[in-house]
């Protein structure tokens, strides 16, 4: 009997949880054998992308020194890689887009909303600058572009930017008008840049009546002009806006954030059946860059002290200077968190570009280091278009390398201004390969040097940008995480609710096909009472008639 009442009791506690949403099973013991599957499962897409990586580097290398492939051929080569390139970004609007306006939405009141920002603003800023003077500390100790400059300046291509001559202000001014474009379809695919074109003085006529026909420059002014690319920065600036109205709504704010958490976790499933195309894309992108890259060896010869200085400065930052800001912050295993991001690092190397690594990056902060999504929507895409630690780093270790070049002795004024350039191109440059090179122009202007010498180390930029995407992606990573740590009470709040949700979901079937059966039950008895009822009725009738 008292087997039974205990069963029984043991049976409304678990109906009562499955009604609430929270029930959980009691845990199964597991095998070693199934436990190494459940494993294997997991990380067999990680090995294969791992695996793809090493097939590549090979697979170029063989092929660049037994065939002679033509340019069309080499073009060839990197097409599947091309395709998932263009796979990911094709998933790059609509997920910051609803990852945003989700986030900010979620976080519910504006003091939320502002303690994330104001945090995440800091460690972007901060992390950046720090990147900056690490970079000129390197660059002037090693002074990369004093040896060898004989070689360096015999390979400087004249003709390269020859034309282009922007001022860091126009640049200044190009951000802002990013930040509030005029047209929301529009800025889905061009972005505003400023042109600059040059105006010639008016020909002048001598004594003899005759036109001067040679042109003299009188000055350079700016035009409107475009470019191709999502207008990243305009983009986050009206998802932050709406986010925030939607929240302030009621009813139907609640409508707008359901559909886009709908349209934010489809592209989250989207992404996972793109992810089983990466080890053929990422093997073709390596193999197609080690293919179209120019003689290593005679690269490296004349420029292996910059190449090094560069990757010195990267590593310091990676590996030290951001994981020690997060076990200062968080006081937490700096080496499970990085362990998790593996499979962003390799998207990062492969393509070369913080905002087709963003899905991936998404995909391992929220269900691996078990981020907030309020969090991580948030930080993320705003990171991955503002926060460029490794590209601030390089732009300012090449600018120094070419003023060395160029025997120019710099003052205390000059590193202070290139380091205001560098994180000021770093915040406009595209999450895009070799954005970095484009926006070297605002820091070598702000210094006056020439910037036809940008064509020193194009040759090994394809190499660099792979490294300075990953410091990219690892600094947005690390910043979630402290971000998340130092609103801790605010998102762990969250978190519970989000998992609360989520279990929710997962037992919604359940629960609903109990209440079914239950309705289905009750409906069975009634009608059996009706019947019955009726019956007696009747019964009652034939005895009063007889009567």
């Amino acid at each position: 009997m008292t087997n039974r009442i205990d069963i029984e009791k043991n049976n409304f506690k678990k109906d009562q949880n499955e009604e609430e949403g929270i029930y959980s099973e009691i845990p199964k013991k597991y095998s070693m054998k199934s436990e190494f599957r459940k494993q294997f499962k997991e990380n067999l897409l990680l090995a294969f992308t791992i695996l793809s990586v090493i097939i590549g580097v090979i697979i170029g290398f063989i092929l660049r020194k037994y065939t002679t492939l033509t340019p069309v051929q080499k073009q060839y080569s990197v097409f599947m890689g091309e395709i998932f390139l263009r796979m990911l970004k094709f998933l790059i609007l609509p997920l910051i887009s609803s990852s945003l306006i989700c986030g900010i939405a979620s976080l519910g009141s504006a003091n939320k909303a502002a303690n994330v920002a104001s945090k995440a603003l800091f460690y972007y800023m901060s992390t950046t600058f720090l990147a900056v003077l690490l970079g000129l500390f390197l660059v002037i100790t090693i002074k990369p572009g004093v040896n060898n400059k004989s070689k360096i300046m015999n390979s400087i291509n004249q003709d390269f930017l020859s034309d282009r001559k922007i001022s860091p202000f126009d640049t200044i001014l190009d951000l802002i008008r990013n930040l509030f474009p005029d047209n929301l379809i529009q800025m889905s695919f061009v972005q505003y840049e400023s042109k600059i074109l040059p105006k010639y003085k008016s020909p002048l006529i001598n004594s003899s009546n005759n036109f001067n026909s040679t042109k003299e420059l009188d000055y350079w002014y700016p035009v409107p002009s475009q470019r191709q690319g999502i207008n990243v920065l305009g983009l986050v600036m009206f998802c932050l806006v709406f986010g925030f109205t939607i929240s302030k709504m009621e009813k139907y704010g609640q409508l707008l954030l359901e559909l886009f958490e709908a349209i934010n976790e489809a592209s989250i499933k989207i992404i996972s059946y793109v992810m089983l195309f990466s080890p053929i894309g990422i093997c073709s992108l390596i193999c197609g860059s080690i293919l179209n890259m120019d003689d290593p060896k005679i690269v490296f010869e004349k420029i292996s002290l910059y190449v090094l200085t560069v990757l010195l400065g990267l590593i310091i930052h990676g590996c030290i200077i951001l994981p020690g800001i997060y076990l200062i912050v968080t006081k937490r295993n700096i080496f499970f968190f990085a362990k998790n991001m593996i499979e962003a690092f390799l998207i990062a190397i492969a393509t070369s570009s913080s905002n087709a690594t963003l899905p991936v990056t998404f995909k391992c902060i929220e269900f691996k280091n078990k981020i907030p999504k309020s969090i991580s929507r948030f930080v993320l895409p705003v990171g991955a278009t503002i926060n460029m630690d490794g590209t601030a780093l390089y732009e300012a270790i090449a600018a120094i390398f070419i003023a060395q070049i160029n025997n120019l002795h710099l003052t205390f004024v000059d590193y202070m201004v290139t380091s205001f350039t560098a994180t000021l191109a770093s915040i406009g440059a595209a999450g895009v390969p070799s954005a970095g090179l484009v926006t070297m122009v605002i820091v070598l202007s702000a210094l006056n040097l020439p910037q036809t010498q940008i064509s020193l180390i194009y040759a090994v930029d394809w190499f660099l940008d792979r490294f300075r995407t990953l410091v990219n992606v690892w600094g947005d990573s690390i910043g979630a995480g402290i971000v998340s740590h130092l609103c801790e009470e605010d998102s762990q709040e969250i978190k519970n609710l989000e998992e609360r949700e989520d279990s929710f979901s997962r037992n919604l079937s359940l629960i609903e096909r109990k209440r079914l059966e239950k309705e289905l039950e009750e409906s069975r008895i009634s009608r059996i009472t009706h019947v019955n009822e009726g019956f007696r009725l009747e019964e009652h009738h034939v005895n009063e008639t007889s009567l």
